[in-house]
């Protein structure tokens, strides 16, 4: 019946030579349907349970939204202000006074060209306050947030010594992506120095402050090793070094940005692709990141600015 269930059914049953019937009676079945098929933040979503069925006459129809509101009636809609997933349940009632009820997951996702973070540094040194610092070998005064002269607005000044690292870091959570979607993760960098024992770095996902597992891609800069890298996480905890034919300008901001789409990734600086690598974590659903910046050589200094540090869903 292809999971409909109508009438009565007779079941026969024989114990011995003893034979009886027993009428079981089918009780209604909950089904709806949702409109658009693809669930956008803040837009109307309809749900329809016309397709609902049962032997007798189905009398009351109850909704749960996923979203702290519940309603009522065959057809109902709705809006979900923050993507994300959802799980809706249907309760419908018979004029018997049987129930059903069922349970869909709903999906929300943003629309492509969506900003979902930005950091430019605007308040000044206030704005160290979403940037806690990772307590490692750190001192807080290793950071400020300052105006540059000659470029309006702040930014924020890593100049850790050789002895210890800086990192300041912030959370970010990444929407569920529909199929096609991907995630750019931005920041603006300017060094001071690209010499001998200077390094930094740009690591737009990790799962974990002290460690690279499960974490994404990221970009770093050190002298002692000979260049620009981007390096990947392995299953193991160790990581994957891809070299770069990049080398920084002192004085001048270049954009740096990671593309993640499901399985693969994209490295650009100044809006050009330098190298594409797979990834080995998935990137399809909702998921939390650490967004961190500094460095992290006890043996190399930092002294770079960073600044317009944006996070975008694209196409």
């Amino acid at each position: 019946m292809h999971g409909k269930r109508a009438g009565a059914l007779l079941v026969v049953a024989c114990v011995g030579l003893l034979c009886g019937c027993t009428l079981i009676e089918r009780v209604p079945q909950a089904s709806f349907d949702v409109s658009p098929i693809v669930v956008y933040a803040n837009e109307t979503v309809e749900f329809d349970a016309s397709a609902s069925s049962g032997p007798a006459t189905i009398v009351s129809y109850s909704w749960e939204l996923g979203n702290g509101t519940a309603s009522s009636g065959r057809a109902v809609s709705t809006s979900y202000p923050t993507p994300g997933i959802y799980q809706v349940a249907l309760t419908v009632e018979d004029a018997r006074g049987r129930i059903d009820r069922i349970e869909q997951e709903i999906v929300v996702f943003v629309h492509s060209g969506t900003t979902i973070f930005y950091e430019d540094f605007t308040d000044g040194e206030s704005e160290l306050g979403h940037w806690p610092l990772d307590p490692t070998w750190a001192t807080a005064g290793d950071a400020t947030v300052d105006r540059i002269t000659g470029r309006p607005g702040y930014a924020l000044y890593v100049h850790s010594d050789m002895a210890r690292w800086h990192r300041r870091y912030t959370a970010v959570t990444i929407p569920p992506l529909r199929i096609g979607q991907s995630v750019l993760f931005s920041c603006q960098i300017m060094t001071l120095q690209n010499q001998d024992e200077f390094t930094f770095l740009f690591s737009p996902a990790r799962r974990e402050l002290d460690s690279v597992s499960g974490s994404l891609p990221y970009f770093v800069f050190t002298a002692s090793d000979g260049g620009s890298y981007v390096r990947e996480p392995s299953e193991y905890g160790t990581d994957i070094p891809r070299p770069l034919p990049f080398l920084p300008d002192v004085y001048r901001w270049h954009t740096y940005a990671f593309r993640f789409a499901a399985g693969s990734y994209d490295f650009l600086i100044d809006g050009d692709v330098v190298y594409t690598g797979s990834l080995n974590e998935p990137f399809t659903s909702a998921s939390k990141w650490i967004l961190l910046l500094g460095e992290e050589s006890l043996t190399e200094a930092c002294r770079a600015y960073f600044d317009d540090i944006t996070v975008s869903i694209e196409e």
